[in-house]
C-alpha cells in the first residue's frame, strides 16, 4: 500500500504486492544459510573421525526442531522462535571454537546448529507457502526462495573451503558465522513489519471474500450509514473490498482509471484511513471512528 491511494497494480481477490517482503525473506535465507554452507564445510570434517555418530545423529536435533516449530501455539510469537533459533547458530560456532573434537563436542555443537537450521527452514517454507496464493506465478515465488537458499549454502561453502584449504584459523570462521548472525538480526525486525502486513491484510481479505456474498446488503447498509458517500463512492468502495483492481472498477463501472483513483482518494479522506487494509478492517469490524 502506498498510503494515499490502492495500487492499480493489485490482482483479484485482494491479493497484494508481496515483490518488497518476498525480496527480505529471500536476503534472510541467503544470509542465513551462508552458515549452513560453513557447517558442511567447516564443522562437519572436523568430526568425520565419528563417522558412526555423524551418520545419523546430524538429522535428529534438525527433526525435533521442525517438530517443536509446528507444535507451538499460534499464540507464540514466530520472532521470538526466529531470534532464538538465530543465537543457537552463533552458539554452535563458539562451541565449535571452544569444545574438542569428542562425542559429546559434536552432539552439542550439532543439535545447536541443526536444530536451528529445523527451525529456519520450517520458518521460510511455510511463508513462502503463504506467499504462493498472493501470485499470479506461484512457481516463480518458490523459485526464487530456493535459488536463495541454495546460493547461500553455497557462498558458505566457498568461504568454508578458503579458509579450509587456506590453513585459516578457527577464529575467522567463527568470526565470519558471527557477523552472518548480527546481519540476520538486522533483517529480521524489517522482514517481520512487512510480513505482518502482507499475511494480516490477506487474512481480511480471505475473510471478506467468504464473508460478501451472504452480506452484500449489510456492507452497503455499514457504507450508506454515515451518510458521507455519495452513490458512486459507494460502488467504488464495494468493489475495493471484493480485492477489484482500478482497471476492473473502471470496467465494471464504465469509468476511468483517473475518476476511480479520486473517487478512492475521497472514500478515503471521508473515513479518515490511508490504504484498502484499512476500509477492510474497518468494515469488516463494523466499527471504527469515522470523520464527519
Amino acid at each position: 500500500m502506498d498510503g494515499t491511494a490502492v495500487s492499480p497494480h493489485l490482482p483479484d481477490k485482494g491479493k497484494s504486492n508481496i515483490a518488497k517482503p518476498l525480496a527480505l525473506l529471500c536476503l534472510f535465507i541467503l544470509v542465513i544459510t551462508i552458515d549452513s554452507g560453513l557447517m558442511y564445510q567447516v564443522l562437519n570434517p572436523a568430526f568425520s573421525h565419528l563417522k558412526w555418530l555423524t551418520g545419523w545423529y546430524w538429522a535428529v536435533p534438525y527433526i525435533i526442531g521442525l517438530y517443536m516449530m509446528m507444535s507451538f501455539s499460534r499464540k507464540i510469537s514466530r520472532s521470538y522462535i526466529l531470534y532464538v533459533a538465530i543465537a543457537m547458530i552463533g552458539l554452535s560456532f563458539i562451541a565449535f571454537m571452544i569444545l574438542d573434537r569428542s562425542a559429546l563436542s559434536y552432539i552439542v555443537v550439532n543439535t545447536l546448529m541443526l536444530g536451528a537450521c529445523g527451525v529456519c527452514d520450517l520458518f521460510w517454507w511455510s511463508i513462502l507457502g503463504e506467499m504462493l496464493d498472493l501470485s499470479a506465478n506461484p512457481a516463480k515465488i518458490f523459485g526464487i526462495g530456493l535459488s536463495a537458499n541454495v546460493v547461500g549454502v553455497l557462498i558458505g561453502g566457498l568461504i568454508g573451503k578458503f579458509f579450509t584449504f587456506s590453513g585459516a584459523p578457527t577464529q575467522n570462521t567463527v568470526a565470519i558465522a558471527l557477523a552472518v548472525v548480527c546481519v540476520t538480526l538486522v533483517i529480521l525486525p524489517l522482514l517481520f513489519r512487512q510480513l505482518s502486513v502482507l499475511l494480516d491484510e490477506q487474512a481480511l481479505y480471505t475473510a471478506l471474500s467468504v464473508m460478501l456474498p451472504d452480506r452484500q446488503d449489510k456492507l452497503s447498509a455499514y457504507l450508506a450509514q454515515f451518510g458521507i458517500l455519495s452513490a458512486r463512492e459507494r460502488e467504488v468502495a464495494a468493489l475495493l473490498l471484493q480485492g477489484k483492481t482500478y482497471k476492473k472498477i473502471a470496467s465494471e463501472l464504465s469509468i476511468s482509471e483517473n475518476t476511480v483513483k479520486t473517487h478512492v482518494k475521497n472514500i478515503y479522506s471521508k473515513y479518515n484511513i490511508q490504504s484498502r487494509g484499512e476500509l477492510i478492517d474497518l468494515v469488516f469490524k463494523e466499527e471504527g471512528p469515522v470523520r464527519q
